[in-house]
Order: C-alpha cells, then sequence, then structure tokens
C-alpha cells in the first residue's frame, strides 16, 4: 500500500486558503488588488460582525465574461501572467490565481459581474469552492463579491481570530492602505452599516493623506518632494521630528502601488531622524518609491506584503535622502494649537450624538482639583545650555545617583516648552488636608532671579510623608536651571531634582495607590478624534480607561466625547493622552484590567509638570521637601534617575582644593 499520495483538491485549496486567508482583512485585501487590477475607479467595501459573517466588495472595474467567471475560482486561474517572462516584471497587484479558490474553499460566495458591452451579466454561488448555482442576472458593470460565514467549515481557524471591533480595524488599515496607494480610487468602507471611511479619488494624494492620519499629524506633516536617483522615485509625507510616537503603527511605505512592510525603507526613514528625535520614538510617514519592475521581486511572500530590492544600496539612498531634504528643508517648529475646550455646535449633530453632548450632574468637588494660571511669559535666558556633546556619564563627572542604575542619562530632555507658566502648587500630589495648611503656610517671597534667597526670609514648612530617607532633611533651594532642573544645598552635598520626572512619580504612585482615581468634571466635553485603529482599540477596552478616571463615549466615527478626565490633567492634553492609551491598548499592553501601570505612565507623565515650565520658588521648595522626603521617589515611572548628588568633597576635587 502506497505511503505517498496526492492531496485532494479540496484539501489543497485549504492549505493554500492557511497561507493566503488569514481574517476578514486577508480575503477584503485580496479582492480589493483584483478590484484595482481590473481598473475600478470606485471601490465600495461593505462589512458586518468584522467581516466574518458578511463581507462584500464592489467596483465599477472591466468585469468578466460569464465563461471567464467560472475559471477565476479555480486553482492557478489567473489573467496576469502567461510566460515566464512575465514573472520577472511584475506590475499587476494580484498574479497568482490562488486568491479567489482559496477564499472560496472556507466561505460562501456570490458573484455578480458584468461587462460594459454586454446587455446581461452572470451570477455565481459556491460552497466551499464548489460551484452551486450559476445563471444569468442583471447587474451594474463591474464586479461585486460577497463572502459569507468565513471558516465556517474550518472552525478552527476561528479561534485565532479577534473581537470584531479589532478584526474591523484590520479592514479597515487594508482600506486605507488602498487609498494611499491610489488617491485617484475612491474608496467607501461601510461597518455594521455605518460608514467608516470614504476617499473622493480625486488623484491628490494629501486627500487621502488627510482621512487616514487625521487632522493633528497632518498639522504636523511634511511634504516629501520627489526625490529621483538611479531609476528610482521617492516621495510622500513625513511627520516633523516632535510629532512621533512610541511604536511604527503609523509608518505606510509603498512599492510601485503595492502596500509592503520593508525593514530597509524603515531603515532609512528613522536614519534620517537621526539625532532629531527622541529615542524609543518613531516617525510616522506615508513613503512611496517607484522603480523598475525588473529591480524588485514581489514573489516571496504568500500575501505579497515583502518585498525583495535586486540593489538595496540605491533605495536605501533614495529613500533617505528624500527624507533628509524634506526634514533640513520643512518648518520642524511644533504646532502649537492651544484652544479653550468648545461643545460641539448641536446644529451639526445627530440627535444620539446631542444626547451625548449633553451636560451632566458634576461629580463631587475633588480636593486635589488642578486648576491651572493664567501663562505667563518665561525671563530671558542668562545663558545658552550646553551642546549635548558636553553631557558625560556620571562616573566620569562624579555625579552619584541615589538609584543603582547602570546608564544614567544625564541629557537635556529636548522637547518644545508650551508658553512658560507659573505651575500651582495645588497640581502636586497631596491630601486635602496637607493643601490646607501648605496654603496657610507657604507665605514665602519669590526668589529674584538674579541674586540668592534671603535668609530673613521665612521658609516653607510641608509636611513630609512618612517612610525612608537617605538625607538629613533641611534641603534649600537655589533655584533651577534650564526650568528643568531645581538645584538644592542638603548636608554636605548638592542636590539636582528634575522636576518633571519627580512629579510624574508622585502623580503616578497616588493614581496606582487609588482604588477610584479622583476625577474632574470638563465645564464642555472634548471631542477627541482619533484614528479608525486606534478608535477600535479604545472602544474595546473602553473600561479600563474609565478606571483611570476617564468619563467618555464613543462619539461618531473615531470620536469620543469626553466629560471629565483624572484630576492632574488639563482638558488641552485630553486627546493626545487618549491617543497614546489606546496605542497601547491596540499593541497588547496592559491586558488585564489589574495591571494599569502602563496606562497610568500616559496619565501621569502628561499630567506633570513639564520640562522648561517657571515654577515659583516657593512651589520649588516645596516639590524638592516631597521628593527628598519619599523614598519612592527615586525614579520616574520609565526608570530614568529624579535627583541626583554631587558630594562637597567632588566639588572640591573639580576644583582641584583637595588631592585626586
Amino acid at each position: 500500500m502506497p505511503v505517498i499520495h496526492e492531496l485532494s483538491q479540496h484539501m489543497a485549496n485549504l492549505i493554500a486558503a492557511g497561507e493566503v486567508v488569514e481574517r476578514p482583512a486577508s480575503v477584503a485585501k485580496e479582492l480589493i488588488e483584483n478590484a484595482i487590477d481590473a481598473g475600478a475607479s470606485r471601490i465600495t467595501v461593505e462589512i458586518e460582525n468584522g467581516g466574518v459573517s458578511y463581507l462584500r466588495i464592489a467596483d465599477n472595474g472591466c468585469g468578466m465574461a460569464p465563461e471567464d467567471a467560472a475559471i477565476a475560482f479555480r486553482r492557478h486561474a489567473t489573467s496576469k501572467l502567461r510566460t515566464e517572462s512575465d514573472l520577472a516584471a511584475i506590475g499587476t497587484l494580484g498574479f497568482r490565481g490562488e486568491a479567489l479558490a482559496a477564499i472560496s474553499a472556507v466561505s460562501h460566495i456570490d458573484l455578480f459581474t458584468k461587462q460594459a458591452d454586454t446587455l446581461a451579466g452572470v451570477h455565481l454561488h459556491l460552497d466551499a469552492g464548489k460551484i452551486a448555482e450559476q445563471e444569468e442576472a442583471g447587474c451594474p458593470d463591474g464586479t461585486t463579491i460577497i463572502i459569507r460565514d468565513l471558516f465556517y467549515n474550518t472552525p478552527a481557524r476561528m479561534k485565532f481570530l479577534k473581537k470584531d471591533f479589532t478584526e474591523a480595524g484590520y479592514v479597515l488599515s487594508v482600506v486605507q492602505n488602498a487609498a494611499l496607494s491610489h488617491p485617484e480610487i475612491a474608496f467607501t468602507l461601510l461597518r455594521d452599516g455605518k460608514q467608516a471611511f470614504t476617499s473622493s479619488g480625486d488623484g491628490q494624494l494629501k486627500t487621502p493623506v488627510f482621512s487616514v492620519f487625521g487632522r493633528e499629524i497632518v498639522a504636523n506633516m511634511l511634504e516629501v518632494p520627489a526625490f529621483e536617483r538611479e531609476r528610482l522615485t521617492a516621495w510622500g509625507y513625513i511627520t516633523k521630528p516632535h510629532c512621533a510616537r512610541p511604536n511604527r503603527s503609523m509608518q505606510h511605505f509603498f512599492v510601485n502601488g503595492r502596500f509592503v512592510k520593508s525593514r530597509l525603507m524603515q531603515a532609512a526613514l528613522e536614519e534620517a531622524y537621526k539625532n532629531a528625535i527622541i529615542t524609543g520614538k518613531y516617525p510616522s510617514c506615508a513613503l512611496f518609491l517607484t522603480l523598475p519592475y525588473t529591480m524588485v521581486d514581489v514573489n516571496v511572500h504568500p500575501a505579497k506584503t515583502e518585498v525583495k530590492f535586486a540593489l538595496e544600496k540605491p533605495v536605501f539612498e533614495a529613500i533617505y535622502i528624500a527624507c533628509k531634504n524634506a526634514l533640513e528643508a520643512g518648518d520642524n517648529i511644533p504646532l502649537l494649537q492651544k484652544k479653550a475646550a468648545q461643545a460641539p455646535r448641536e446644529d451639526h449633530l445627530t440627535q444620539e450624538q446631542q444626547e451625548l453632548a449633553a451636560p451632566r450632574p458634576a461629580p463631587p468637588p475633588v480636593e486635589t482639583l488642578f486648576l491651572p494660571r493664567q501663562p505667563e511669559p518665561l525671563p530671558a535666558p542668562r545663558f545658552a545650555p550646553p551642546e549635548p556633546s558636553d553631557f558625560q556619564p556620571a562616573e566620569k563627572r562624579g555625579f552619584q545617583p541615589l538609584i543603582d542604575c547602570d546608564d544614567l542619562d544625564m541629557g537635556l530632555e529636548l522637547c518644545a516648552p508650551p508658553p512658560g507658566a507659573a505651575v500651582p502648587l495645588s497640581s502636586f500630589p497631596q491630601t486635602g488636608r496637607e493643601a490646607a495648611e501648605e496654603k496657610a503656610e507657604l507665605r514665602a517671597p519669590p526668589l529674584a532671579d538674579d541674586g540668592p534667597p534671603d535668609p530673613s526670609a521665612p521658609k516653607a514648612q510641608v509636611e513630609a510623608p512618612a517612610g525612608p530617607s537617605p538625607f538629613n532633611g533641611g534641603a534649600r533651594v537655589l533655584g533651577e536651571c534650564f526650568h528643568t532642573y531645581i538645584v538644592a544645598e542638603e548636608g554636605e552635598g548638592l542636590v539636582l531634582i528634575d522636576k518633571h520626572a519627580a512629579h510624574e512619580r508622585m502623580i503616578f504612585n497616588r493614581l496606582r495607590a487609588s482604588t477610584e482615581p479622583p476625577s474632574q468634571a470638563l465645564v464642555a466635553p472634548v471631542v477627541a478624534e482619533l484614528p479608525a485603529t486606534l478608535a477600535a482599540a479604545l472602544t474595546e477596552g473602553i473600561e479600563r480607561v474609565r478606571a483611570l478616571g476617564f468619563d467618555l463615549e464613543p462619539f461618531g466615527a473615531g470620536s469620543f466625547a469626553v466629560r471629565a478626565v483624572p484630576a492632574y490633567l488639563e482638558a488641552g492634553d485630553v486627546p493626545s493622552v487618549l491617543s497614546e492609551i489606546a496605542d497601547k491598548l491596540a499593541s497588547g499592553r496592559s491586558p488585564e484590567p489589574d495591571q494599569l501601570d502602563d496606562l497610568i505612565h500616559t496619565v501621569s507623565c502628561k499630567a506633570a509638570i513639564k520640562g522648561g515650565w517657571h515654577t515659583e520658588a516657593a512651589e520649588l521648595q516645596s516639590l524638592c521637601d516631597r521628593v527628598l522626603a519619599d523614598s519612592e521617589v527615586r525614579a520616574c515611572p520609565h526608570g530614568r534617575p529624579t535627583v541626583v548628588r554631587l558630594t562637597k568633597y567632588e566639588l572640591d576635587k573639580l576644583f582641584k582644593r583637595v588631592e585626586q
């Protein structure tokens, strides 16, 4: 009896489906590519239940003849390749002829197609890859294909699918990439009967860029003019260095009109930002590359999302130089739009949205409510900060961190500070009793910018939190440098405190210890707009976000109406905080409700005093006393040290007062 035997056609198609059809988004990608290859100028995608139970792709392309429609569902049936030479220069998005056969093997399919020069079209119904019905039908020019009950006959595949919102987000990403790569085509996505995405098809790249990235990111984008090098052309849009993200989810690369995942193009993009972007942050982009078909192999991955370049160096140089030129020539100053929160106009809202926007009874007042003062102008700097090259590792300069840290980063936090403002002491984490005591006891006059503190002036008396500390107390604040670091004299040493990192840790500790984080109602709801993929993640994890002190509800496609926020947070920071939280939820971090540290990081970082803000002398003294008295405030939630100390002996060594 033979051991080796041929697989049946059905089994072969099921195996192919495992390679090509991973989820509803995979089906949408293959069918959209077929529609583009068919010359469509308008493509509509409709999904229900994330595309698992229902997925429809309709286009106005060339359509198929009745005899071709039946053959199209056979494996390796294609109109795009005929000879070996065609395989060496592929100019179409689809070419293998596997997609329709693989999709039909794991679903129920209805196909309607008609060519422009015929009176009637044809309708095919398939179950598990077999044609169950074929008939003449009246239908518009082009092709409409409906996929129902994906993976109905392979239940093992169903358990790997995610929730409907998540699967719908993947489908949306496919449509967005198609719209970016072909701005001349009008795309529409309908999700559960509602429009989730649309592009006009006007041929202008900036139109789908705006639809995909949103208003806030586009406002901080630079156009990359077309750059030609060795038969390669690169162009697109990239974000300014300050508008960086914690991951690469918003990087979109295209080669000859095909969305690809390319580490080479990614490396070239990020090399252009070297020394201009915060470590651990990444730029967003929509970058395009065209080159001769013979210089790229698209047949290296079943899903055709990876490509191989014949010559990698010219590709790297074209992307790098194009992006570098845009960064050098563009305006990289952050665009700060500080506007008062306004309620949306009711005449533009649906009845459901008006109900969501209606004011609700305010919650009880919170003792630690943060009420920011009016911005005050920063004093003129007396000296410029040193160049980054002037900073040396701690062990070479005599600094001794108060925590065990193998890699102490002494560099300045390079960010664009908002207009200077004296940060109120009420923004510091404290109990109501402590706030009342400090309000009564803080009577120290502000320090002059050009002189030492008055010894006769009363000192701020602040109740120190309980807990062990390596300091003896009695630290005297001398001032601050760069509006970022507190400088204080303590015993036989000089203490430097990063006020942002320290304040961030204090807020973080308080939020983490709270069973119900303090919340404050907003005077008017803030509407935060997010990219669709992030909006889906935030909707799915909305209960975790509410556990942080937010009161929010979905407010139309990709928007959320926020009525209350954590007590330490300003209304102007709400959109960016929600974007970061959604980003972390989308990337799979903080998977359990009792593991909210990563989300609390975001809130505490945004709510803390920023480096570059001016702070009054009494408030500096209060913050210094609190930090030095609490041994838990020795590192920010991200691990950076909050306090370093330089002893008098080390100062004497620097000035050669003692032997080395």
